[in-house]
C-alpha cells in the first residue's frame, strides 16, 4: 500500500473511532437523545470460547455506530468489517439468529452492511470503526451479491446485530486493493468454509484470491 493510501486509511478509522467516541460520551446522542451501548466479546467464527478482541456497539434513532479492537488476525491481510443485522429478531428461526440462514429469511428484514476496511499490521492487532445509518442502501451485502434486494436497517433499538470480518486474503496493490478494503466480493475468486464462513483456521484465507468471514461479534438488543 502507498504511504498516502495508509495515510487515507489512519483518517478514516480515525473519524469512525472518534464519532463513536462522540456519540458514548455520557451515553447521549450529539442531538441530545438517548443512545444504548452494548460491550461484546469477539470469537474466531469457529471457536465461540475464547475472545479475540471486543467491541462496542451505540445504537440511538439515526443508526448504529461500532468500534472493533481485533487481536491475532493474519498480518498483511486485506479485512472488511460489516454490519449484519437482524430488524425483526424475533423472527429469526433461532435466538440468537442463524447465519447465513436467517439473513435471507424475510421475517427477520436482515441484511449485511459494509463497515470499514483496511489492511492487518505486522502485530495483527487493528481497529475498525463503521457507522450504518437507518434507511441507507448503500454498501448493502445482499445487494452486492445480488442474492436478494436490499434491506435497509430500520429498527437501530430493536435489531439484532452481529458485527463480522471478513478477510480478503492477502493485500494486493492499487485499485485491487481499494476493491478488497471497500466490498464484499473484493478479491474473491473462492469462498473458504461453507457458505463462506470459517469453520477452522484451516478457511483462513492465505492465498491470493481466497476470502472467508472469519470472526464474529453479537449485540442483542436490550
Amino acid at each position: 500500500m502507498s504511504r498516502r493510501n495508509t495515510l487515507v486509511v489512519v483518517l478514516l478509522i480515525a473519524a469512525a473511532t472518534l464519532a463513536a467516541v462522540l456519540i458514548m460520551t455520557n451515553g447521549r446522542s450529539l442531538a441530545g437523545e438517548p443512545a444504548q451501548i452494548s460491550d461484546s466479546d469477539a470469537y474466531w467464527w469457529w471457536d465461540r470460547a475464547t475472545p479475540v478482541g471486543s467491541t462496542r456497539l451505540v445504537r440511538n434513532s439515526s443508526g448504529l455506530t461500532a468500534v472493533y479492537d481485533a487481536t491475532d488476525l493474519p498480518a498483511g491481510q486485506a479485512l472488511t468489517l460489516w454490519f449484519i443485522i437482524f430488524n425483526s429478531p424475533e423472527n429469526c428461526a433461532t435466538s440468537p439468529c442463524s447465519i447465513p440462514q436467517d439473513v435471507f429469511n424475510p421475517d427477520a428484514a436482515a441484511d449485511f452492511y459494509f463497515g470499514a476496511g483496511h489492511v492487518v499490521g505486522g502485530s495483527g492487532n487493528t481497529s475498525f470503526g463503521g457507522r450504518l445509518q437507518v434507511g441507507d442502501l448503500t454498501g448493502s451485502g445482499k445487494a452486492e451479491t445480488g442474492l436478494a434486494d436490499p434491506v435497509a436497517l430500520t429498527n437501530p433499538y430493536g435489531a439484532e446485530v452481529v458485527l463480522a470480518l471478513h478477510s480478503h486474503g492477502p493485500a494486493l496493490t492499487g485499485q485491487a486493493l481499494q476493491d478488497q478494503i471497500s466490498s464484499y466480493l473484493g478479491g474473491c475468486v473462492v469462498f473458504n468454509g461453507p457458505d463462506g464462513f470459517a469453520a477452522g483456521p484451516e478457511d483462513v484465507p492465505d492465498a491470493v484470491g481466497e476470502c472467508s468471514t472469519i470472526t464474529y461479534s453479537l449485540h442483542q438488543s436490550n
